[in-house]
């Protein structure tokens, strides 16, 4: 297994894009999208997980459009909510998992990760974690990042990973619903070669 601690933004794009065909007959008036679950803990961890999905859409270029499909971590108490999450992660190219990594995992919040696991390796997916809270020096011994590695590893899938910081991410998008909310992101064809941030 492929098992990376950490990613940049052209990384991902590379595994988004090596599991998705571009249609040759749709290249320039249908993009292909890519919808993204992204599970978060707060509003400022949500507008983190949207920003890298920005960023991703920036890196793919104009063929493609990337939906980010929004959860907040209470989903787990809703099993029918929770089958929707799974299903969607078994069709996306990964699971974008944004969360304090000063927080233990519950065991509620653990076994759902571990099903959203199961799902992406049936599909070829991988596992995203952006880790809040935390220096980057702690990363490796953060649980949170220990108990997600360990459910990757089980199952078989890549996990990326990252310390970011919520104080650095732009706010000016506003609040939203702490269900699904989520627009998506329609690629402009990039002025100048993206870079890693």
């Amino acid at each position: 297994m492929n098992r990376l601690t950490s990613f940049t933004d052209s990384r991902l794009a590379y595994v988004a894009e090596s599991r998705h065909t571009v249609r040759q007959s749709a290249r320039w008036f249908s993009p292909t999208v890519l919808e993204i679950p992204v599970l978060f803990d707060d509003d400022d961890a949500r507008e983190t997980g949207a920003n890298l999905c920005d960023r991703l859409l920036a890196q793919l270029g104009p063929r493609y459009a990337v939906h980010p499909l929004p959860w907040k971590l209470t989903v787990t108490r809703f099993p029918q909510l929770a089958e929707i999450v799974a299903r969607e992660a078994m069709r996306s190219p990964f699971l974008l998992v944004t969360i304090n990594g000063a927080n233990a995992v519950t065991p509620e919040v653990e076994t759902f990760i571990r099903r959203c696991a199961d799902a992406l390796h049936g599909g070829g997916g991988a596992l995203v974690v952006q880790l809040h809270g935390i220096a980057k020096a702690q990363k490796e011994s953060c649980p949170v990042y220990q108990c997600l590695s360990r459910i990757a590893e089980e199952a078989k899938i890549p996990i990326f990973s990252k310390v970011v910081d919520l104080n650095h991410q732009s706010r000016g998008a506003g609040r939203a619903s702490p269900n699904r909310s989520g627009s998506p992101f329609v690629a402009i064809p990039p002025q100048t070669p993206p870079k890693d941030s």
